[in-house]
């Protein structure tokens, strides 16, 4: 079986926002969020509070670089009481403070107002009010006025599941990595859908994130194979995939089956090569390509050379590099040029 857990960490890196990205959007957001407070207390003569929510939550960072090369980040927008004017009314306020920041300018869309960096990032504006004696949050829905819809209790949720390596978060960034990459073929289900799938099917496989990612498709799958669902496990429990149509359910569960089949493939290959080429497929360009089974062997030997040389090795008459008999090996720090 080819090892492919070391490309699935470098395709993490790939598809994560440096820390260069992360500062420019903070920037950004933080000029925004001034426009808003201000246009908001002009208005409304009341006082905000921001909080980071969704993929960029400081507590799970399933944030990730699509396809596109962009990026998002989601801002809440709080009231600390209950407004006199509709939720609509209020992501009025809010486009109206925001619009022109860009040359893109922003979208008011059903539960947010979007605020679209070209070729770069997407900050996403969704506003709330709460109640100082409820333990949740109102959100404002283009249509809808107010509805009980607290992002806090998912994240809550959410967070429970992550283990101490990190391979929670990871295995949704890799579904949002695939969905992203194939959403050329029709809509897929949403992050949070994704999130959610992966906290009800993750099991750990700590040092092989390939195998692990395949048991979580293969149990994603079964979940789904009669009807493409995914309820809020929290207020207001809604269907996660409601804004899916029939024929673009169909669609995922046939991608679904695909990835399956072909990351059954990919793990049961030899070569790490052809293994890796058979998941670029699926989670694109960005997904490095191994090695061939012979420059693996290769380096599997100089791994092992190197373990040894660490930890006290000896040079032996041919030459060879051996932890038992010889001239001791000495420390330096000449590491190649």
């Amino acid at each position: 079986m080819a090892n492919c857990h070391k490309l699935f960490l470098d395709y993490n890196k790939e598809i994560t926002p440096t820390a260069t990205q992360r500062q420019k959007m903070k920037t950004s957001r933080q000029l925004l969020e001034v426009k808003i407070a201000n246009t908001l207390f002009e208005k409304l003569g009341m006082r905000v509070t921001f909080y980071t929510q969704g993929s960029d939550a400081h507590k799970m960072k399933t944030i990730i670089i699509k396809e596109d090369g962009s990026f998002d980040s989601d801002r809440g927008v709080y009231l600390l009481s209950k407004p006199s004017v509709s939720g609509e009314t209020v992501q009025g306020y809010i486009r109206d403070a925001v619009k022109d920041h860009t040359k893109e300018g922003a979208q008011h869309r059903k539960k947010c107002v979007r605020v679209i960096f070209q070729c770069e990032y997407n900050i996403d504006f969704p506003a709330y009010y709460e109640i100082a004696d409820e333990d949740f949050a109102y959100m404002a829905v283009k249509g809808q006025d107010w509805t009980k819809d607290d992002p806090w209790h998912m994240i809550t949720w959410l967070e429970k599941y992550k283990d101490s390596n990190g391979q929670y978060i990871r295995m949704i960034k890799y579904l949002k990595g695939w969905t992203s990459k194939r959403k050329a073929n029709g809509k897929m289900p949403s992050g949070i859908a994704l999130a959610v799938w992966t906290a009800r099917h993750f099991s750990i496989d700590a040092e092989n994130d390939d195998k692990c990612l395949l048991k979580l498709l293969n149990a994603i799958k079964s979940a789904v194979q009669y009807s493409v669902t995914c309820y809020a496990p929290v207020e207001p429990f809604d269907d996660l995939t409601a804004k899916l149509t029939k024929v673009q359910k169909d669609n995922f569960i046939e991608e679904l089956k695909m990835f399956c089949d072909h990351a059954q493939k990919a793990i049961d290959e030899t070569d790490q090569l052809k293994a890796s080429k058979i998941w670029r497929k699926y989670l694109g360009d960005r997904f490095p390509e191994g090695l061939n089974e012979e420059d693996e062997k290769r380096a599997e030997k100089l791994l092992a050379s190197a373990s040894t040389v660490a930890s006290g090795a000896y040079l032996g008459r041919s030459g060879s590099i051996n932890s038992i008999s010889g001239t001791p090996h000495l420390g330096h720090r000449n590491y190649g040029g």
